[in-house]
């Protein structure tokens, strides 16, 4: 399994100590990069360069919401002839390790949903080429992407007056992580959801490393695979945003497998069973009217078991996913879901 290779090549190397010296790489007008303080906690030290990374902006709207149409920072005249229009809301959708924006099936359901729900535009990003080494090598490479995306978002500011408070990010993993660092590089995008946030190599990082409340306006998360890594976590626990949800607890998922003995006897796909929970939940969020996945602020998993988490507050319980932004309650929430789809069971 590529997958496990690699998060045990993570273990390994988590346990090294660094050279003590530093180095920077410089990438044209994406800037430079180095691997000083705070961001020596990563290994595989430079990042790949934005050319061989070609992270693509892949765009659908409600006017093409089949084929999607190339758009490049580069290039205005690919924004000027697309589809895209600065008067609606733009959505970016980033995937994680070992995938490919253009066949990821999970992007393009939640890329046909949202277009269902609401007039957007719509973009899937996708950086294959950075995401498909070790992951080492591909927690670099989110540096890198992190700050195209930023720079793309300027290139659609200027060329169209496409405003950042209009501006929704949407990461997976590692994709989470790239989320923060445009929003970093950028300051004033709206929001940034991340979708299991990975744990490997970002666990207690400094917040400059990693997603954090202060890459967007707003910033919410859903925890779905948040056990240790010996434990074949791939998510983490630890609040990043403005409201973190954490669905059953937020380690392991109800349907998925459980033991270490039960992930690694199955395929590869049950393995990732729990990390990719969080993206179904949220998927579902966009298209349900009637439940919706009402969530309680509570300091622990257990006290929510133990029925003391009941109480909404002043503010409200916000619903985990598309419409967490829709109330002010910040913190940690927790809730439960069913074992399959619909996931949500509001009683």
């Amino acid at each position: 399994m590529h997958i496990l290779t690699s998060l045990l090549f993570v273990w390994m190397t988590g346990c090294l100590v660094k050279p003590g010296f530093t180095e920077e790489v410089c990438y044209g007008d994406i800037g430079c990069f180095t691997d000083e303080a705070p961001f020596d906690v990563f290994f595989r030290f430079p990042p790949m360069s934005p050319e061989y990374i070609n992270t693509e902006f892949l765009l659908y709207t409600r006017l093409n919401p089949s084929l999607y149409m190339k758009v490049d920072r580069t290039d205005p005249a690919s924004v000027e002839y697309s589809t895209f229009s600065p008067r609606r809301r733009t959505v970016f959708i980033i995937h994680g390790f070992t995938e490919k924006g253009s066949r990821a099936e999970w992007m393009k359901e939640m890329k046909d949903t949202l277009l269902e729900a609401e007039n957007l535009n719509v973009f899937l990003v996708d950086w294959a080429s950075g995401s498909r080494n070790l992951y080492t090598q591909s927690v670099q490479n989110t540096r890198v992407v992190g700050r195209v995306i930023a720079k793309f978002i300027q290139f659609l500011n200027t060329e169209t007056g496409a405003s950042f408070d209009q501006i929704h990010l949407i990461g997976h993993s590692l994709g989470a992580h790239i989320s923060g660092y445009a929003g970093a590089y950028q300051p004033g995008i709206a929001r940034i959801t991340g979708l299991d946030p990975a744990g490997p190599n970002f666990r207690d990082n400094d917040p400059a490393c990693r997603l954090d409340p202060t890459d967007a306006i707003f910033v919410d998360n859903i925890h779905s695979d948040g056990e240790t890594l010996l434990e074949l976590g791939m998510g983490l626990q630890q609040p990043l945003g403005d409201v973190d949800f954490y669905p059953n607890g937020g380690k392991e998922q109800p349907g998925c497998p459980k033991t270490v003995s039960d992930k690694l006897d199955d395929t590869e796909s049950e393995l990732k069973c729990s990390h990719f929970r969080a993206v179904y939940y949220f998927t579902e969020s966009i298209q349900t009217t009637q439940c919706q996945f009402a969530s309680y602020p509570c300091s622990s998993w257990d006290e929510f078991l133990n029925g003391q988490c009941s109480d909404c507050g002043a503010l409200g319980c916000p619903s985990m996913g598309y419409r967490a932004d829709s109330t002010l309650a910040r913190g940690k929430f927790y809730l439960q879901t069913a074992s399959q789809e619909p996931y949500c069971q509001d009683k």
